[in-house]
């Protein structure tokens, strides 16, 4: 059933009441760690990763604190383990597709919602329900269940309606459709350049079915959509979704008929604040038909701009008290409905037992041209492991796990992080080891405009290694793109799609056949 905010006649008759100081500091979500909670209370406050009993505290202190009930926010697209250190961990909302359960994916947003409040959250931005056209796109990646309509929405709404079913509330997030270009977000202003009727059979679809079955947020993106929209008279550029009345009002709230909250997603991403000066860009999204920005914080610099915008008529009092009374309205109809306990009906043996389950069924051998699976390892079988990574990435240290797992196997195992192609050259040409095992670690991240192997580690494929007499068998494990880019040159491809606590020994088993 579609979700539409509760009206409460008094909250409308206080926000009636309420300055403009007041009511900007029911707009915002601000960002925050467990040692640097600020002293000022919003409707919605989002705490980056901690254990927990920290969340839990958290929430406590800041709802002490606050005159309205508090909700707290996490990115939580993949289960909790996202958000709190000690939460059950999922592999990616890509591998649930994989698994090809749906009933795994609810099971996914289940847990999630059940460890999530249990900590003290109520809201997830998250599931991630962008399309996966374009493998250079540099942000979504496993993010995404597909790269379908049809995909994304049976496995991000089944992850919705395991959160929502559980109290959880869940965002469906980036609109108008991040994954069809090559571009970040994060450093620019980019472009869905989809025609109307691609759009509509495809993001459009989707947003169209999960706000029918009740998606209760969506994060707008800053992501233009120019099918949907006007050029910019002077500049002749398209303005992102978040700055865009054409695409929140126009489209989302009309066309789709979305009547539930719209958070913007990160206001010093420069896609919208290099787009225009970031107070005039958060009262424009105001304006266009936003209701709560994203890591905005209630600083005096913040509170002089947005006067400013509202003294030179860029944001109307009477939107901004309509923003307000919005946002008041959704954290006190959700506290009504589900505030009070932390859970005590979850089972943690039953939790990993999912995720376990999803791990086996998303780790994939994609190829296996020459047929050197299984790898036959005994205690005299000597093994090289290769370990590629782009530099910004931390978890290529799994890959020792992969190291000690055949060092109890395997009578002489070296490790090389990036070797660098010469040194690769010579150790196939060697004829030392019986296979090179190569794992992969792509791993997109913010700000770096690329989820490919780039820079110095994709230097590691030069040279034509994997084309001498040692068996070469490579693993991807926090990526899509590998496998697709380099499928000329990569003869046996494991894909992991995610990293659980499962993953080396499943990775294992198919290395071996068993």
């Amino acid at each position: 059933m579609k979700y539409r905010i509760k009206d409460f006649p008094e909250i409308y008759r206080n926000v009636g009441q309420m300055n403009v100081e007041e009511l900007l500091r029911c707009v915002i979500c601000p960002n925050m760690t467990y040692d640097n909670l600020p002293s000022y209370s919003s409707p919605t406050m989002f705490l980056h990763t901690t254990t927990a009993d920290r969340a839990f505290a958290s929430s406590e202190r800041l709802s002490r604190q606050s005159s309205y009930p508090l909700v707290l926010a996490a990115d939580l697209e993949h289960g909790a383990g996202e958000a709190i250190d000690d939460a059950v961990r999922f592999p990616s909302l890509r591998a649930a597709a994989e698994a090809g359960e749906s009933s795994l994916a609810y099971e996914m947003g289940r847990v999630a919602a059940k460890e999530a409040i249990d900590a003290g959250f109520s809201w997830s931005f998250g599931p991630c329900v962008d399309i996966m056209y374009n493998k250079e796109n540099p942000i979504v990646g496993l993010r995404s269940a597909g790269s379908d309509a049809e995909t994304v929405i049976q496995y991000a709404g089944a992850y919705m309606d395991g959160m929502q079913d559980n109290g959880l509330i869940a965002t469906l997030k980036h609109f108008p459709g991040d994954g069809y270009c090559a571009d970040d977000q994060h450093v620019t202003t980019t472009e869905n350049l989809l025609s109307r009727e691609e759009w509509d059979s495809s993001y459009g679809k989707v947003y169209a079915e999960l706000i029918q079955r009740g998606a209760m947020a969506v994060m707008a993106g800053h992501i233009a959509l120019p099918v949907y929209d006007e050029a910019d008279p002077v500049t002749g550029l398209y303005p992102p979704a978040t700055l865009s009345e054409n695409l929140l009002t126009g489209l989302l709230r009309k066309k789709l008929g979305f009547e539930g909250i719209i958070v913007s997603d990160a206001v010093y991403m420069t896609g919208f604040s290099g787009y225009m000066p970031i107070y005039r860009a958060c009262a424009t999204f105001l304006e266009a038909g936003g209701d709560c920005l994203l890591f905005m914080h209630e600083t005096e610099e913040f509170l002089m701009g947005m006067k400013k915008c509202v003294d030179e008529k860029f944001l109307s009092i009477d939107v901004l008290r309509n923003r307000a009374y919005r946002m008041l309205c959704f954290v006190q109809e959700y506290a009504e409905s589900h505030f009070g306990n932390r859970q005590v009906d979850f089972d943690r043996e039953k939790a990993e037992k999912a995720s376990s389950c999803i791990t086996d069924k998303a780790v994939k051998v994609v190829r296996d041209r020459t047929g050197i699976l299984p790898i036959k390892v005994d205690e005299v079988t000597s093994i090289a492991h290769v370990i590629l990574f782009n530099p910004w990435t931390e978890v290529w240290q799994t890959g020792k796990e992969l190291t000690d797992k055949f060092r109890n196997l395997a009578g002489r195992v070296d490790e090389f992080p990036d070797p660098g192609p010469y040194s690769l050259m010579e150790l196939a040409k060697s004829g030392e080891y019986d296979y090179i095992i190569c794992s992969i670690f792509e791993s997109p991240s913010y700000g770096y405009n690329s989820a490919k192997l780039c820079g110095p580690a994709a230097r590691n494929m030069m040279n034509g290694w994997m084309r001498y007499e040692t068996p070469v068998v490579f693993i991807s494990y926090d990526g899509v793109q590998f496998s697709e880019t380099y499928k000329a040159c990569t003869d046996t491809m494991i894909n992991t799609h995610g990293i659980t606590n499962y993953t080396i020994d499943v990775v294992m088993n198919r290395l071996l056949g068993k």
